[in-house]
């Protein structure tokens, strides 16, 4: 299991939201490389880094400070956030990001998303509020069912599913692990466990179901899990 430290980016910070709610923010870098420089000389090395204003804004905001990232993180790296494009693909592509994150675009545009199997690093984000999949920055329900998604997931040949539980993100109330088995069960794809985790327990419970990473954000941010004790349960 890989561990994936997160850095969510909102006007240049490294920042956390609650349930998405772009109105509850915390800052916790004002600087986001030396945060990274800081994660990784305490073991860190793959990284869930989300662009939340290019979400918002459906194109990238960050790209610079992206790619800064990106020359300080030898692991695996994913990004998301406005990645809508297959122009915006390739940009991540050149940067080396092992993992693109695509969410909205695939789920509104089945030629989109058919055109996806020409990659071979893309992470669906299949984001679920109250059962549904939403979209456009948890904004929107689309009306396709969570099995639809999967399936369509599997002739593209997506790399990995990004299971997001909207109401436990950043809440520090533990994962959604009956959700998480449903999608286990369902698919070989490998899954990517967010939202809610919030101690080494839950983290330990999330490997031995068998998600290929698992995210670590505000837990980490407030202290309930160290860096070095996450690390000593990876692969």
């Amino acid at each position: 299991m890989k561990l994936l430290f997160a850095m969510d980016l909102i006007n240049n910070k490294a920042v956390r939201l609650k349930r998405g709610n772009f109105s509850d923010v915390t800052v916790y870098s004002e600087s986001p490389v030396e945060k990274i420089k800081e994660m990784i000389s305490q073991g860190a090395r793959d990284f869930h880094i989300v662009d939340l204003d290019g979400a918002k804004e459906g194109v990238p905001v960050h790209y610079e400070l992206v790619k800064n990232i990106r020359e300080q993180i030898k692991g695996y790296m994913e990004v998301g956030g406005g990645i809508r494009s297959y122009n915006t693909i390739e940009m991540y592509n050149d940067l080396g990001v092992d993992g693109i994150i695509i969410g909205t675009r695939a789920l509104e545009d089945e030629d989109f998303f058919k055109g996806l199997s020409r990659y071979k690093n893309i992470v669906l984000g299949l984001d679920v509020y109250e059962g549904k999949p939403m979209i456009k920055g948890w904004s929107q329900p689309v009306n396709r069912t969570v099995e639809d998604i999967i399936r369509q997931s599997e002739e593209v040949g997506i790399k990995a599913l990004l299971c997001t539980a909207i109401a436990r993100d950043g809440m520090l109330v533990g994962p959604d692990f009956e959700g998480l088995e449903r999608v286990l069960n369902i698919t070989e794809i490998p899954v990517i466990a967010s939202g809610g985790v919030t101690t080494i327990e839950d983290v330990k419970r999330l490997k031995s179901m068998g998600v290929w990473a698992t995210i670590i954000g505000k837990a980490f941010y407030e202290g309930l899990i160290r860096i070095e004790d996450a690390m000593e349960l990876v692969d």
